[in-house]
């Protein structure tokens, strides 16, 4: 897999606003939006810093919302569709194994996991039960192959999502090095092509991150793993306002040299 096709470099310093973890919160969303349309500018770019599913009450809508404010900024910003990107979440990651699950060596402990870390509201968004997926992880490879296939069908019923999920990167970064954004963590002296799941389960020490460590004046993250927050450091920014978990959606607009312009929450 080629560079273009696993981070969106920004040849030129702008204005960069990242939407923090949505977590299937599409009214939430919604109201991010109407700010972030207010005050988007012509050349601004926008990135959604993944876990757009999981947890929430709407994961359907909130996918939806994307596309649509996606398609509303093109129409009347005149954006460029490579100014607006979309990162792989832990969330979507998830999603992604679920569909490979019939060739995990444990598939009923791996789904599991995967349902105490969000995945049973992607699924139920889906029309998916759990409980059938993890008879079908008991039941054999021939089943959990049939219940897979089953799951991917699933998203044809709605417009752009299967698309979505097929071209979502796994960082964002500005050619000056002066911002980088990713979805959960980076790991410190590792080069970005290098890090692995670093982007979705790293993140233990992000808020030590130094420009020496990560080769970044900036790095922005959308999630943690841990207690949700809203942290504004020299060097690092965590945009996760416990979507889907009792809190509600971050977003911020940085300037061209990694300053906080402006913070909107819902």
């Amino acid at each position: 897999m080629g560079q273009a096709e696993v981070w969106r470099t920004f040849v030129e310093p702008g204005r960069t606003w990242v939407v923090g973890a949505v977590h299937g919160e599409a009214e939430r969303l919604r109201r991010v939006h109407e700010e972030l349309g207010r005050q988007y500018r012509p050349g601004d770019r926008l990135v959604y810093a993944g876990n757009l599913m999981g947890y929430g009450p709407d994961v359907i809508g909130a996918l939806n919302e994307v596309l649509l404010f996606r398609r509303a900024l093109m129409a009347r910003c005149d954006a460029d569709p490579n100014d607006i990107v979309l990162l792989r979440g832990a969330q979507e990651e998830m999603w992604r194994k679920l569909l490979q699950l019939h060739f995990a060596p444990d598939p009923a402990n791996v789904l599991d996991w995967m349902l105490g870390r969000g995945m049973r509201a992607s699924l139920s968004a889906y029309g998916l039960s759990a409980e059938a997926a993890l008879d079908a992880a008991r039941d054999g490879r021939t089943a959990l192959s049939r219940w897979t296939g089953h799951a991917a069908d699933s998203m044809d019923d709605h417009d752009g999502h299967r698309s979505l999920m097929a071209h979502l990167l796994h960082a964002a970064v500005v050619a000056d090095n002066s911002l980088l954004v990713v979805n959960a963590g980076f790991d410190r002296g590792v080069s970005l092509d290098k890090q692995l799941d670093s982007f979705w389960w790293g993140g233990a020490d992000f808020d030590t991150l130094t420009p020496e460590a990560s080769g970044y004046r900036l790095v922005v993250r959308g999630a943690t793993h841990g207690n949700p927050g809203v942290r504004f450091g020299r060097h690092t920014a965590t945009l996760d306002g416990g979507a889907g978990r009792g809190g509600g959606i971050c977003a911020a607009l940085f300037g061209p040299e990694g300053s906080t312009v402006q913070v909107v929450e819902a």
